[in-house]
């Protein structure tokens, strides 16, 4: 997987391809031990499934239909 890296001493940042296991990588720059950066994703995914409001789900009419029908079931 390929992960951001800082090293400790030079405070360069670089980018390689490690196994997620690994603990110590080597910055290439100076040859100290550098640490992986995490940072905050901006892409989530939602699935199909899942709803964030009625508008996802129904039109405003068929919304309008659906409070005036007696027979439907509340949650």
């Amino acid at each position: 997987m390929r992960f951001n890296f800082k090293c400790n001493k030079c405070r360069r940042v670089f980018e390689k391809i490690v196994l997620a296991s690994q603990k110590v990588v080597v910055c290439p720059y100076c040859g100290k031990q550098a640490k992986r950066q995490f940072h905050a994703c901006t892409n989530i995914h939602v699935p199909a499934c899942f709803h964030t409001s009625r508008s996802d789900i129904f039109s405003d009419t068929e919304w309008q239909d659906l409070k005036k029908n007696p027979n439907i079931e509340r949650a």
